[in-house]
């Protein structure tokens, strides 16, 4: 606990009463109370009305709405001063980060004061003033910061969606399609249609990379473009099986993705679920590697044929990881529906969730042209949602194989 003439010493040094009277700073240093608050506890909450101003005089407070952690204030630092002086509502909430020493003054000892000495209203006036001036400065600063930033995530999603597949392959008989809806500016899903000259087929990508914003963002291109690059352009060993080569092109780009991810950043801790296949047009064979990602759906007239469940883990967490080729056949007039849990783990406004068994219910029987079928399924999860805010990325891709195309 502080003396009279410890909190004299220290009101001193405070911008609030540096030219006020021995006689004005004793009278306060009379009302004063110091108090300590643990590491941890809330001083007071945000939307509580405000009776008292605080100076720190030793230790840390964190000043915060909820989570979001406006700033620190340290060592002869003060708060609350215009709840003190004039019954606002508190606009944070306070947290003492360490062990905190407080010297509190509450309104009512500033109106005495004021009143038996009215000098003193002047040095606090222009102390409010200079604070005043001192949080416009800093808002200005972060609404600047707040555009730059914004300006920033808007390149990064004019960037982000030049990495989704601008043009799809066009093949007789076939049409793909995808949509991808982020949560925030830019997303952590991505998906991906492309040929594979040798041998010849159509890869089809799905994923979804753990977390939200920019971080998952960044490694969905690192994660998307390696997928792509090591299908492209590797140098097929031929074997006297097209159907051997399929599988050791989708096993291959699946291994050294998994293995650079792990390797080279596994500081990070960031892993994808993808969903890999391979398609031959010719035939509607699709070789796949479903990496801990949701199972994609083949589905024909009666409604769901097929579900392409995990065939191995996650990739970028464990060098060492083995994934499974599984193997399955879209005939003509069936569609592949894939999608992240984005959809499925969508909340209403009750927080409750669309689910993966909402997600089959809808699918119904029969399918539908590509573009038809996407939107149908978007439409349900965005009208589920209604005003509640998007929990997560939403991506879906469909590969619709057209009736009366040979086998």
């Amino acid at each position: 606990m502080l003396s009279i003439e410890e909190t004299c010493r220290f009101l001193r040094k405070s911008s609030f009463f540096a030219c006020s009277s021995e006689e004005t700073v004793m009278s306060l240093a009379h009302y004063s109370e110091t108090i300590q608050i643990p590491a941890g506890e809330k001083l007071f909450e945000t939307g509580e009305i405000g009776t008292a101003m605080y100076f720190v005089v030793d230790g840390c407070v964190r000043i915060h709405k909820d989570d979001v952690v406006i700033t620190h204030l340290g060592r002869e630092e003060v708060f609350g001063e215009v709840a003190a002086l004039s019954h606002e509502v508190r606009t944070a909430s306070v947290t003492a980060e360490m062990d905190t020493i407080l010297l509190k003054l509450e309104q009512d000892a500033i109106y005495k004061t004021l009143t038996a000495h009215p000098g003193a209203a002047r040095c606090i006036i222009q102390a409010l003033c200079r604070r005043e001036s001192e949080i416009i400065g800093e808002k200005v600063e972060r609404l600047i910061k707040a555009k730059v930033m914004e300006r920033e995530l808007d390149i990064g999603q004019k960037i982000q969606r030049n990495f989704l597949p601008e043009v799809i392959p066009e093949i007789e008989g076939w049409h793909m399609s995808g949509l991808l809806q982020p949560a925030r500016k830019v997303a952590g899903d991505f998906y991906d249609f492309f040929i594979v000259p040798k041998p010849h087929c159509v890869g089809i990508v799905i994923g979804d990379v753990c977390d939200k914003g920019l971080g998952a963002a960044l490694f969905m291109t690192l994660f998307r473009s390696l997928i792509r690059s090591i299908s492209v352009y590797r140098n097929v060993v031929e074997t006297h099986s097209e159907h051997d080569d399929v599988i050791n092109t989708l096993r291959h780009a699946i291994a050294l993705t998994n293995k650079y991810i792990a390797s080279t950043h596994a500081s990070s801790s960031m892993f994808s679920s993808v969903f890999f296949g391979l398609l031959v047009p010719e035939t509607g064979q699709l070789c796949y590697i479903n990496a801990g990602h949701e199972a994609p759906m083949i589905i024909g007239p009666s409604g769901i044929r097929q579900l392409l469940t995990p065939t191995g883990p996650v990739i970028g967490l464990f060098e060492e990881a083995e994934h499974e080729v599984g193997m399955a056949e879209i005939l003509p007039g069936e569609l592949l529906f894939g999608y992240t849990d984005g959809a499925t783990d969508a909340q209403n406004e009750l927080g409750e969730q669309f689910t993966e068994e909402r997600l089959q219910s809808i699918v119904g029987n029969g399918a539908r042209n590509d573009k038809a079928f996407l939107n149908r399924m978007f439409s349900a999860v965005e009208g589920y949602i209604g005003s509640a805010d998007q929990f997560d990325d939403i991506t879906m891709i469909c590969v619709h194989r057209e009736t009366g195309t040979h086998r």
